[in-house]
């Protein structure tokens, strides 16, 4: 089996020499709850729910019945002129009353980085239909990661993503993010003035305020290394879009149906954006789907105009509507979101109490969870990128029983499902200490070089 993968299967964002060196790729054949097993029958805690989605578990034959039934009575049908089907209905009066956009309209998508593709387009048609086409500049981040269709990876400003692919779609900027632990400012959280949010401003005014559309950012920025911004942060943020008539959008792809302890990322801030990019936790991955949400101010241009000139084949497929219904009622039914909250804090009170030299910081919200392994502590010195220590730790906790991923720089990612009991969160946090105790002492006992 391992043979025909290397003869047919190109990987996504897979290290081909790793994978060689594994003996052949890592084959997960089932799952139940917040583990999944290998092909060779070992269990693992998935410390990462997947790709940061498998909200609520794996196995759930509420979402596998739901999609049998749509299958059995409409497959599919187009959303294209004019067409659409109960279901999708039900699903968008659904999303635009959970969301905090006001005068929600939806838009379905297959997933996150069409979610991002259409929301660019979105914020560039506003402009467009209401006389300032000039204004189509879209400001991102530093470590965001939006999606790989092509404006998603221009919006995207991580290592490796850009690289072989250019040109990238014109337009798209980037300013610095922001994480307290590593400020680019060198201040200290509760002694700054949000310089993280002036750069936003500095970033709009250099590029001309007539010609920025919009500010793209991910409420918790994850792919990144999960890194969570000081409290003030988005309301400046709010307030610099309209000075300047920016439209603010979240990518709730990863933050979204209750990850953060909010249904929504960006109601930890209590701020309003002007579009929003759903995926992920919309069906638990149990089938595709996304979506974006966008204000009655963006629709009203558009419906004005007459047509929006964009969409998707399995725009709000019905199959994938039937499971997101079910999976939101699962999230509902088992207070989800209130458990994400509660067991995200023991999760990092745990982590934190393992005390170990080479834990810098712990940082999280909810069930999204950064663990930052860096060679000093105490100068927050971080590691050589040549030594990949946490790609290490990861290679340690697949042999422990750990499903690990690293981020960038030297972090763990830890985003289990929502429906982790305590005690799932102990053996997480003893096979994760066994993991990085390992891996530390392989790296004094080399010297402190490559392991």
């Amino acid at each position: 089996m391992k043979e025909d993968d290397f003869s047919y299967h190109l990987h996504p964002t897979s290290s081909i020499p790793d994978m060689e060196a594994w003996g052949g790729p890592r084959i997960i054949s089932e799952g139940e709850g917040v583990r999944v097993k290998s092909v060779e029958g070992k269990t693992y805690i998935d410390c990462g729910a997947g790709l940061w989605l498998n909200n609520v578990g794996t196995g759930r034959k509420e979402i596998v019945e739901a999609a049998s039934k749509q299958m059995e009575k409409l497959h599919y049908f187009q959303s294209f002129n004019g067409y659409t089907h109960p279901l999708a209905i039900e699903v968008a009066k659904k999303f635009a009353k959970m969301v905090p956009v006001e005068n929600a309209r939806i838009f379905f998508t297959s997933g996150g980085s069409e979610s991002n593709d259409s929301a660019y387009k979105l914020a560039r048609l506003y402009f467009n239909l209401t006389g300032r086409p000039e204004k189509n500049q879209i400001i991102c981040r530093t470590k965001a990661y939006h999606g790989v269709a092509y404006g998603a990876t221009s919006a995207t400003s991580l290592p490796g993503f850009w690289d072989g692919f250019r040109p990238l779609v014109p337009g798209f900027h980037h300013t610095d993010h922001p994480h307290c632990y590593f400020c680019a400012w060198g201040k200290e959280e509760g002694s700054c003035d949000y310089e993280c949010a002036k750069a936003v401003e500095e970033k709009i005014l250099e590029i001309g305020p007539e010609k920025v559309a919009g500010f793209s950012a991910e409420p918790v920025i994850g792919t990144g290394g999960a890194i969570v911004p000081p409290n003030g942060y988005y309301p400046r943020v709010r307030e610099i879009c309209n000075k300047y008539d920016v439209l603010l959008i979240a990518d709730e792809v990863i933050c979204g149906f209750g990850r953060t302890g909010k249904n929504f990322g960006i109601e930890n801030w209590g701020v309003k954006p002007d579009l929003m990019m759903l995926a992920k936790g919309i069906t638990s991955g149990y089938i595709p789907m996304g979506a974006v949400a966008l204000t009655g101010k963006i629709y009203e241009p558009i419906k004005k105009h007459g047509i929006f000139m964009h969409g998707y084949t399995y725009t709000g497929h019905p199959v994938a509507c039937a499971a997101a219904l079910a999976n939101l009622e699962i999230v509902e039914k088992e207070n989800l979101v209130e458990n994400a909250r509660i067991k995200g804090e023991i999760l990092r009170q745990k982590v934190r109490a393992l005390d170990l030299p080479c834990i810098g910081e712990v940082r999280g919200i909810g069930m999204i969870n950064g663990v930052q392994l860096v060679k000093n502590r105490e100068t927050r010195e971080k590691f050589a990128p040549s030594v990949g220590f946490a790609k290490r730790v990861s290679f340690l906790g697949w042999e422990n029983g750990l499903i690990l991923r690293p981020l960038i720089d030297d972090a763990l990612q830890l985003s289990p499902s929502l429906i982790i009991s305590e005690t799932e969160i102990d053996e997480l946090v003893e096979k994760l200490e066994t993991s990085i105790k390992q891996a530390w002492e392989e790296y004094l006992a080399n010297d402190e070089k490559t392991l």
